[in-house]
C-alpha cells in the first residue's frame, strides 16, 4: 500500500501543475482553428493527457532535488542525469523470475513488494490500451495496439539509460502486456451499447 501510494503522490504534483498549461493550450487552440468540441470529449481526452503527465512524471521525468542549505542559505537544484550501464537487463525474465522466485532479506514481506513492483509495471501502461483505440479509430486494432504499446515503452526504457534510470527488458514485457490488458477492457466494453455510444460519439467529434 506504501508503494502505491508513493506512486500516486508523486504523480499528483506534476498533474497539478503541468495539467492547467493544457486545459490552456487547448482552449487556445480551438478558439483559434474553430474546431468543434464537446464536452465528452474534452473530459476523455483532458483523462489521458492527464494520465500521461503522471505516466510521465514516474518514467521519463529526470529525478530533481531542490531547496535550501541549512548551514549556508544557499538555494540549490540539482537534477540527477547520466548512462549507468551497470544498471541495463537486456536478458529476458531475468528480472521477473528473481522477483517472482527470489527473495531479499533487507526488505520486509519481499513476496508482496516484488509481486506489487511487477503489477505496477503491468497495469501502469494499461490505459494506453484503452485511450488509443477509443480516441483514434486507426488504433482500434491489436497490431497496431502491439506497435503503440511496444514502441511507447522502448521509448520510455531508452530514455531512461539517460537520466540515471534502470533499463530493463522485462520492463518493456510487462509494460506491453499491461497496453495489451487495456485493449482487452476496451474489446469487452465495447460489447455494451453505452460504451458504442460514446465511442462512436467520441471518433465523430
Amino acid at each position: 500500500m506504501r508503494l502505491i501510494l508513493h506512486y500516486i503522490s508523486g504523480m499528483l504534483g506534476y498533474m497539478l501543475i503541468l495539467f492547467p498549461f493544457y486545459c490552456i493550450g487547448r482552449y487556445i487552440y480551438l478558439r483559434r482553428t474553430g474546431n468543434k468540441s464537446d464536452v465528452l470529449q474534452e473530459l476523455v481526452l483532458g483523462s489521458f493527457v492527464l494520465y500521461m503527465i503522471g505516466l510521465s512524471s514516474q518514467t521519463i521525468i529526470p529525478r530533481w532535488y531542490m531547496g535550501i542549505y541549512s548551514d549556508t542559505g544557499q538555494f540549490y537544484f540539482d537534477i540527477y542525469a547520466g548512462i549507468d550501464l551497470s544498471r541495463v537487463n537486456l536478458i529476458p525474465f531475468k528480472t521477473i523470475s528473481s522477483q517472482l522466485f527470489g527473495a531479499n532479506p533487507s526488505v520486509d514481506d519481499w513476496n508482496s513488494v516484488s509481486l506489487l513492483n511487477l503489477m505496477t509495471n503491468v497495469f501502469l501502461f494499461a490505459p494506453i490500451g484503452l485511450f488509443f483505440p477509443l480516441l483514434w479509430t486507426k488504433w482500434n486494432s491489436i497490431k497496431n495496439v502491439f506497435f503503440v504499446g511496444l514502441m511507447t515503452t522502448s521509448l520510455v526504457e531508452v530514455i531512461q539509460l539517460f537520466i540515471g534510470r534502470s533499463v530493463d527488458i522485462d520492463d518493456i514485457i510487462l509494460n506491453t502486456i499491461g497496453v495489451f490488458i487495456g485493449y482487452g477492457f476496451f474489446i469487452c466494453a465495447s460489447k455494451f451499447k453505452l460504451f458504442q455510444s460514446i465511442s462512436t460519439n467520441l471518433k465523430t467529434n
